[in-house]
């Protein structure tokens, strides 16, 4: 291998280390908020490092056919180690404001959906609910009426015919003629709200 070959290998295993540290602090970050199981997060450590691993084998067979010496990890350590001194604190901060925004983004997001959809979505579905209860309470109403004005001749006629009926027709017939006609009075009542 030349000496230009393993100067680029050295230089690009240092910007590896580098990358390693931003995306080691990006997934320390985004992983604090949304993974709280011991066990997911052991797995996700696992599968974190495995995929560092695989991006700096690629980049490795890529700088120099995948030849493995001892200054590539002292390479990698350098640009981490680099990466951790200077890039760190501005990078956190960056990182932050991303965030923030994506948050922010979030919760407007939210609200634009909740404005433009659920709420005249909820009061369409009130709307709705309100009207057929209207509908139902004028219904009965209506019913309510209709049974009286029904009703109203006969008990007319049975306010008259009563005297005369209470002479005529034997006790145990009236008896039972009035506990039918409470009966049925009172599942009218329950029914249409009939009084």
């Amino acid at each position: 291998m030349s000496l230009t070959v393993q100067f680029q290998t050295l230089a690009t295993m240092m910007m590896m280390g580098l990358v390693i540290g931003l995306n080691l602090d990006f997934y320390q970050r985004l992983t604090v908020q949304v993974i709280r199981k011991v066990w997911t997060r052991a797995i996700g450590d696992i599968l974190f490092w495995v995929v560092q691993a695989l991006l700096v084998f690629y980049v490795l067979l890529q700088a120099n056919e995948g030849e493995l010496r001892v200054y590539v990890f002292f390479a990698l350590l350098a640009g981490f180690v680099v990466y951790r001194k200077v890039g760190r604190p501005p990078f956190l901060s960056v990182l932050e404001r991303g965030f923030t925004l994506a948050d922010w983004l979030r919760r407007l997001s939210i609200a634009i959906l909740q404005v433009i959809l659920i709420y005249p979505l909820k009061f369409v579905l009130k709307l709705t609910t309100s009207s057929v209860m209207i509908g139902l309470t004028l219904i009965t109403n209506i019913l309510s009426i209709l049974m009286k004005l029904l009703l109203f001749p006969l008990k007319l006629i049975g306010y008259i015919t009563a005297p005369l009926f209470k002479r005529i027709i034997p006790l145990p017939i009236i008896t039972f003629t009035k506990k039918v006609y409470n009966v049925i009075r009172q599942r009218l009542k329950k029914w249409w709200n009939f009084k």
